[in-house]
């Protein structure tokens, strides 16, 4: 894999480089944001310190995959990594053989959102039960279930209207009826839901919800 480092202040970068050059990967220093911006088709993820980047264009401009590292452990980094669109964020606390799974669960199948910052996002609302929240999801209708599934990939309101054939005042309205029934305010919200409490594995088991 061919991976580009923006890691100006060396948060991840000096224990992360010798472990991608050990499994045989290729990685290249982007020395500006401007540079991580121009990353071509022959990258196939950017690796990112989050800190590190102050405006929001800079990852949405990117042409690759972004995976977002940070130090901060609150839950609202995850409004940023879904505004952007990132292929995943992870804190930094996690070793750095295991920060490389994560980059390659993001780029097969994106996004990935660290456990522990998922945990923070669903605060200061308490859990739910797996029963409940499972119970709460059964509510959803097959329209609205692929409309989650999109608001989990990152997909904008007009590429959903796009893809699924349908205004974007219906997806709107799709969007909030999924949030009510998950008793969720807010598509970050949705996604911490979805992800913390497996609801993936809810609709394989029960086929007819899909």
């Amino acid at each position: 894999m061919r991976i580009m480092l923006y890691d100006p202040n060396q948060v991840f970068s000096a224990s992360i480089r010798p472990l991608l050059h050990r499994r045989g990967d290729f990685a290249v220093e982007a020395k500006s944001a401007k540079a991580l911006a121009a990353a071509d088709t022959q990258i196939d993820c950017c690796l990112v310190a989050l800190e590190a980047v102050s405006r929001n264009r800079v990852l949405m401009e990117c042409k690759r995959p972004v995976f977002l590292i940070t130090d901060r452990d609150d839950g609202s980094v995850l409004r940023k990594a879904v505004s952007v669109s990132a292929a995943g964020i992870i804190n930094t606390y996690i070793m750095a053989d295991d920060l490389l799974d994560a980059v390659d669960r993001s780029v097969a199948c994106p996004p990935y959102y660290d456990p522990q910052l998922l945990r923070a996002a669903l605060e200061p609302s308490p859990l739910l039960g797996n029963d409940d929240a499972h119970e709460l999801a059964h509510h959803l209708t097959p329209r609205e279930d692929d409309v989650l599934r999109r608001i989990v990939r990152g997909e904008p309101t007009a590429q959903m209207a796009d893809q699924m054939g349908v205004s974007v005042s219906t997806v709107r309205s799709h969007v909030q009826n999924v949030l009510g029934k998950l008793g969720v305010n807010s598509r970050l919200a949705a996604i911490a839901f979805a992800l913390n409490y497996n609801i993936e594995k809810v609709r394989e088991t029960h086929p007819q919800l899909s």
